[in-house]
């Protein structure tokens, strides 16, 4: 990770009750709004490597590393959506911040769509990238799924190198090969199993209505493995505070995979 280390800020860490968050800022740390990035699952604050110092450069941006995940503590129990949209709400009213833009990736657009429902937050606008909205599928292939998932994590450098390097997709740069390496080697597979375990076949359409944020929805193409299925945009249409941006040839990792095309779609947005 050397290359990284001149790169990335200084991890920073948060105590919300004994559970210890860790996360990186870019941009005017002094400014009381910020722009709050939860990543995915098996990822950690490093997935936004390229995306959040470009947003630094007009914002306060604070990227967090999930419970289990990254640097953060690994409790045995707790991750629940809702105990994990607590903890960045928390996260939120312990460094002070007066106003939040909100931007979640898959899991943490979950996470991120939960946050935006409640209300509680001073939220003022949501970006939800192809958000983990619902489990799909049969029994048998969600476990295929978290089977794969807790085997690609909690690796050896060396393996973990040669995991990632192996399946890297159409416009990774270095610095997204080596955020997900060291998420690789870092993320619990104990953490990973507690998400499907304790959650079982999560269904959040039901919040998507009580949304009133301005919100941006930017999903991929299925056919590339994009998780918010056409049958569920007339749900999002629904609510006239979400608007929805499909990104042609992205696959789930938009942010990587088409990160001009990404940036294109949320920086007018976030500027509004």
């Amino acid at each position: 990770m050397t290359s990284l280390d001149v790169q990335v800020p200084q991890l920073e860490f948060v105590d919300l009750g004994g559970y210890h968050m860790a996360y990186r800022q870019w941009g005017d740390t002094a400014r009381s709004d910020a722009l709050v990035l939860v990543h995915g699952i098996t990822s950690s604050s490093l997935s936004w490597i390229r995306v959040a110092p470009r947003l630094g450069q007009r914002a306060r941006v604070i990227a967090v590393d999930l419970k289990g995940h990254g640097d953060s503590d690994r409790p045995a129990t707790g991750y629940l959506i809702t105990d994990q949209a607590n903890e960045v709400a928390g996260m939120v009213r312990a460094l002070g911040l007066s106003s939040v833009q909100l931007l979640g990736h898959s899991w943490g657009g979950g996470i991120s769509l939960e946050l935006g429902a409640r209300g509680d937050l001073p939220l003022s606008r949501l970006v939800l990238e192809d958000p983990a909205i619902a489990t799909s599928g049969t029994p048998e292939q969600r476990a295929r799924v978290l089977d794969n998932y807790i085997t690609s994590v909690g690796l050896t450098r060396e393996v973990a190198e040669a995991r990632v390097r192996g399946n890297v997709a159409p416009g990774w740069t270095e610095e997204d090969i080596l955020g997900k390496i060291d998420a690789t080697v870092k993320t619990s597979p104990t953490s990973v199993q507690a998400v499907f375990a304790e959650n079982g076949p999560w269904q959040l359409v039901d919040r998507l209505p009580h949304v009133h944020v301005p919100t941006l929805m930017v999903r991929a193409e299925v056919a590339n493995g994009g998780i918010v299925p056409e049958s569920m945009l007339a749900t999002v249409a629904s609510n006239p505070a979400i608007r929805v941006v499909t990104i042609p040839g992205a696959d789930h990792s938009i942010h990587r995979g088409q990160f001009e095309a990404f940036m294109a779609a949320i920086e007018p947005f976030l500027a509004e």
